[in-house]
């Protein structure tokens, strides 16, 4: 039996986040702390990486190498699903794993006690992206397409993962996917405001991911 994925919940999330809380600014028991890191250019945005356990899969140090470049860019991760036991067995879903994040983001781990990586568990959980998304959109009044919020799947990629990136994508979430070069796929669609970028060449994936986060940020003020 497999070993069962740790979790945060929603609340646990914005608990933790109180602890970047800036009492004359920010409002405790909301995602206005992690906004306010946002907006300051503490943070440069956030990254869920997301997969499932079907098909073909990457070793662990591919999703620990580029999850490492997204956090010393002071990008926070939060893992659901496949990749989640690949980054726990890597270290990065510990709190020394700030030791490998760009100084931003080692501030807002070392103010709340929490690792770059927050776990969301299994793909059970996966409407609890869908509710930060949306505290996100209604405590920063933007639509979720405008928020430097993204998707990321590294995981092959199988016919539930691209139900997945089309869900995101759906959702107004720009969404990048790793493809295993041996693996023809199919079914990924844009959303109308989300557009989804696959590519065999794992580097790529992330790069592109980080320009498509800072566009976010400068097409919206942040």
């Amino acid at each position: 039996m497999a070993e069962a994925l740790p979790a945060l919940s929603v609340e646990d999330i914005i608990k933790a986040l109180d602890g970047v809380t800036n009492s004359n600014v920010d409002v405790p028991g909301s995602t206005k702390p992690l906004l306010e890191c946002v907006t300051s250019g503490v943070l440069r945005g956030a990254a869920v990486i997301l997969g499932s356990d079907e098909g073909d899969k990457r070793p662990d140090e591919d999703y620990v190498e580029q999850v490492k470049k997204l956090i010393a860019n002071d990008i926070i991760v939060l893992a659901i699903g496949y990749p989640l036991g690949a980054l726990v067995r890597g270290g990065l879903v510990a709190y020394e794993a700030r030791n490998f994040a760009g100084d931003g983001l080692k501030r807002v781990c070392e103010l709340a006690q929490i690792p770059p990586v927050l776990p969301l568990g299994s793909l059970d959980n996966i409407g609890n992206v869908v509710t930060i998304a949306s505290a996100l959109s209604a405590d920063s009044g933007l639509p979720v397409p405008a928020l430097p919020v993204v998707g990321l799947d590294l995981c092959g990629v199988s016919a539930q993962d691209v139900e997945l990136g089309n869900t995101f994508a759906s959702l107004g979430v720009d969404t990048f996917i790793a493809v295993i070069p041996e693996i023809e796929v199919s079914g990924l669609k844009d959303g109308e405001q989300a557009k989804q970028f696959a590519s065999a060449d794992l580097n790529e994936v992330t790069d592109k991911l980080i320009e498509d986060i800072e566009a976010k940020r400068t097409a919206g003020g942040f």
